[in-house]
């Protein structure tokens, strides 16, 4: 699959579902990030205007049938031709705290591990995922949380996180980024006939867009590095150049990367077959059929079976959008957002452990197969060793 780098021109609007309309005092907000349909859409839609050269009704099963993977977020480098460095959605098993006493850019960073309940606890999972475990912090700790929340942590760090998770100090600009900036702008009806303000009328209303550059600090400098979505698609007749993606069709440009994704380091995938359990991180929201807890990632595959012992996931993500080939509303859906943790135990022989961890790498885990198409889901693994901490109860 080739990768490619699509960087917004202009702040890019991804609309959440609150409502907007030609009215005065409208207010179009952008989600935090594109969902992967939105990409995966603009990749058919450019494909699919460069071979028929129109909206071809009879083409759209051919082109959905496009594979994309993303996006991811990727900090280009000082030309702003290709990636520098890849930004991940931050993991929900990590947890940031505040020093004491406290140092400005800089965290204790800990882990949440699955716990062992202590004699006679139960919770709500017992009965219908008796095998499920809580997933928390064995031991109470009295410090805060941090005050800055890093939503995207830098590529190195991440697969530290992903090999060998351990509880240490770090530096927050080491560790991540917040990602694209939210921008406003004022805007004001035009009269179509004169291409004059509306005065009458006087109908003033304001969009948010995602600007995507981040602010480094180099000691008292400051300087402002750019940022793009990467997305990695299968097919060969994907073309650069600039076209409009998501609300208000504001331009980006596409250009095709000489990276690729990330690949599985065969260090972490030796320790994850030695130990017969992983971790499951999505890097894109998936969606499964009975809410966070996934079917088709559980299905035996490749002879091996997953087993889910427990999960860390954050608030749910909503989507919807509109279908071109039903002519309607799609149907409005809950995502497992970005960053959920998976802890599986797997069943198999070491030869069906490798295929099976080859496989999962970098592909989508959704269970619906058309969501896997659009890159719903797309996940990496990392190391766990099956244990259950004992909770310490106070």
């Amino acid at each position: 699959m080739s990768v490619w780098i699509i960087e917004p021109r202009d702040p890019l609007i991804v609309r959440d579902g609150r409502p907007f309309g030609p009215f005065p005092g409208a207010r179009a907000f952008s989600l935090k990030f594109p969902f992967p349909s939105t990409v995966a859409g603009g990749v058919r839609t450019r494909v699919g205007l460069y071979k028929y050269g129109r909206f071809d009704p009879d083409a759209i099963q051919e082109i959905k049938r496009i594979r994309v993977r993303g996006p991811l977020l990727a900090e280009l480098d000082t030309t702003g031709e290709d990636v520098a460095e890849w930004l991940v959605a931050a993991p929900a098993d990590a947890l940031l705290l505040e020093l004491e006493p406290a140092q400005p850019g800089k965290a204790r960073l800990k882990r949440l591990v699955p716990l062992a309940l202590p004699p006679g606890a139960k919770t709500d999972l017992t009965a219908s995922a008796p095998e499920m475990a809580l997933v928390g912090l064995p031991q109470p700790d009295p410090r805060k949380l941090h005050g800055r929340v890093l939503p995207y942590w830098r590529w190195p760090y991440f697969e530290k996180w992903l090999e060998a998770p351990a509880d240490k100090e770090v530096s927050l600009s080491d560790l991540g980024c917040d990602g694209p900036v939210s921008q406003a702008r004022m805007h004001v009806s035009i009269r179509p006939e004169t291409q004059t303000a509306d005065e009458e009328r006087g109908a003033l209303f304001q969009t948010r867009g995602l600007e995507f550059v981040r602010t480094a600090e180099a000691g008292m400098l400051r300087s402002l590095r750019r940022l793009g979505l990467a997305v990695a698609v299968d097919t060969l007749d994907l073309r650069p150049g600039v076209a409009p993606l998501g609300g208000e069709r504001r331009l980006v440009y596409w250009r095709q990367s000489q990276r690729t994704f990330p690949s599985f380091p065969e260090s972490l995938k030796q320790k994850i077959i030695a130990s017969r359990h992983c971790r499951l991180i999505l890097l894109t929201p998936a969606h499964f059929l009975d809410g966070w807890k996934p079917r088709w990632l559980l299905e035996r595959r490749q002879g091996v079976k997953p087993t889910l012992r427990a999960i860390a996931v954050k608030r749910p993500e909503v989507v919807s959008g509109w279908d071109f080939e039903q002519g309607k509303a799609k149907p409005t859906r809950r995502l497992a957002p970005a960053g959920s943790v998976y802890f599986l135990r797997l069943e198999g022989d070491e030869d069906a452990l490798a295929k099976w961890l080859e496989a999962t790498w970098m592909e989508a885990v959704s269970d619906g197969e058309q969501d896997r198409h659009d890159g719903f889901g797309l996940a990496v693994l990392g190391v766990w060793d099956g244990q259950l901490h004992p909770m310490e109860v106070t």
